[in-house]
């Protein structure tokens, strides 16, 4: 089998991806625990609480998640049902829709939000201190930038 050579840089990814997967999983837990709802859906919550009353398409939202817009389709579908998602129709397209919080989802989404914050404070905040959580802060945000060419 061939050798992968590692470098500090392969190292660092490597020990990033391990740790915020583990964090993932454990808030993830968390909330299905506590709330019934699995992280993959209270972030599509905490979507459409950001977009507000205007909503967002359901087309947006998928290129937002990074996922199918069928995938998303089946999910809006199912958090209806529930009265957790509402499809409104779109003020400036008639054609279009846009999806906001329903009632029950401003309800679960402010109940799984105090969850996940909470979970974000003891895994993350409780372990860094405050110069710890600016230099990650500063290094995510170089990581993030778009290279020069």
């Amino acid at each position: 089998m061939a050798q992968l050579s590692s470098t500090d840089a392969v190292a660092a990814w490597r020990s990033l991806l391990e740790t915020f997967t583990d964090i993932r999983d454990v808030l993830a837990e968390e909330l299905q625990d506590a709330e019934g709802i699995e992280l993959e859906h209270y972030e599509v919550l905490l979507m459409l609480y950001e977009a507000g009353s205007d909503g967002i398409r359901p087309s947006d939202l998928a290129d937002k998640r990074r996922v199918s817009r069928s995938g998303i389709t089946r999910l809006v579908d199912k958090l209806e049902t529930q009265d957790i998602v509402e499809r409104n129709d779109c003020g400036d397209d008639g054609r279009g829709r846009v999806l906001v919080l329903g009632r029950e989802g401003k309800r679960l989404f402010a109940r799984a939000g105090r969850v996940h914050l909470d979970g974000i404070e003891r895994h993350v905040g409780q372990r860094l201190t405050s110069t710890d959580m600016a230099d990650l802060q500063r290094i995510l945000a170089k990581l993030g930038e778009t290279p020069q060419t």
